[in-house]
This record gives C-alpha cells, sequence and structure tokens, in this order.
C-alpha cells in the first residue's frame, strides 16, 4: 500500500452519483456513512503519486459492505468509446447511489457527463455539472461526438441496463431516445 492522506470532498452531481478525490482507507467509513452503495474508481494503479492502489480500495470497500467497480483511465483514452462504455455499465450494474473517484474528482465528472450524454441533452449535461460546481464547457463537443456514437451501437438497444439507466435519475433526467419513449 502507498501511504495517503486525504481530506474527502463529495461532490454531489444527482441523487444517485457524486464524485470526489481519491479515497484513503479512512474515507471509506464516511462514504458508507453518507449513505452510498457503492464506490466506482477511474484511477489507474500506475499513476504518480501515493494513494490506495485499485486492489487494496476494493477490499476494503467490500469489507465495508460496499459494491466496487474499476474502470482505470488515464491521458486522452477518457474519450474513447470503449472507456464510456465500460464505464457506463458500471453505471448501470452497479448498486446506486455511487460514489466515484479519481485524483481529483474531474475525470469522474467527465466520464459521468460522457455517459449522460448519450441519454439527455448535452445543455442538460452541462448545466447538471455546472450546478454541481463543475465547469466542464469544455466538453460539449466531445460530448456530442460521444453520443453521437452510442446512438449507431447496435448493442445499446438490446441492453436493457442500459436503456433502465436512461431513464434513471442517476443521470439527472429522462432518456432522450426517441425509441425508449
Amino acid at each position: 500500500m502507498r501511504a495517503v492522506k486525504s481530506v474527502l470532498d463529495i461532490v454531489t452531481i444527482t441523487p444517485e452519483f457524486a464524485i470526489g478525490p481519491q479515497i484513503s482507507p479512512e474515507d471509506i467509513e464516511q462514504i458508507s456513512v453518507a449513505g452510498f452503495k457503492s464506490v466506482l474508481n477511474a484511477r489507474p494503479d500506475d499513476e504518480i503519486g501515493e494513494y490506495l492502489l485499485s486492489g487494496e480500495a476494493e477490499k476494503l470497500v467490500r469489507a465495508a459492505g460496499l459494491s466496487y467497480g474499476f474502470c482505470p483511465t488515464e491521458g486522452h483514452e477518457i474519450f474513447e468509446t470503449e472507456i464510456t462504455d465500460q464505464f457506463e455499465t458500471l453505471l448501470a450494474d452497479l448498486p446506486k447511489p455511487i460514489f466515484a473517484h479519481c485524483k481529483t474528482g474531474t475525470r469522474a465528472a467527465i466520464l459521468w457527463a460522457l455517459v449522460a450524454a448519450r441519454h439527455r441533452e448535452i445543455e442538460d449535461v452541462i448545466s447538471t455539472l455546472r450546478d454541481a460546481g463543475q465547469e466542464l464547457d469544455f466538453l460539449e463537443q466531445e460530448l456530442r461526438d460521444s453520443a453521437e456514437a452510442a446512438q449507431g451501437a447496435p448493442f445499446r438497444l438490446k441492453n436493457d441496463a442500459l436503456l433502465n439507466l436512461g431513464r434513471s435519475s442517476l443521470l439527472g433526467g429522462s432518456s432522450t431516445y426517441p425509441d425508449e419513449t
């Protein structure tokens, strides 16, 4: 384990999804007490710095009675369809509410936005982030590209969990896909 010192700052994006910075072992109790059912880690184990590695985090999170998901993402790969698909699947499968983290919380917010853009109007996604104190307006074109790529994917219309995700409050609104209304 790497030495970790953390002050957990939880930022609520929707009633079922929040973000924050890298967690420490001491933060897991706070996450549980706050009512979260899952922890979703978006930080790969090979980043520079001292932090709780995913295997250790998973053991501690599960020992606290929470579910754990891992979607390691770094650099520009955050905009790759496969990464967004993986994050979306975890959002659909993990018990809610979900606390997602990375180094600062920004990567987790971007991943949420990329998924939300597949189900909601881009302006609503940006507004939801802004309301939570996340100024990510610069992502507008990436959000549009992600939504367009997802609409063309044949598996999207066959996966009930993903269809239900679009209807849940996890993403802050209802789905915008015409065939889901």
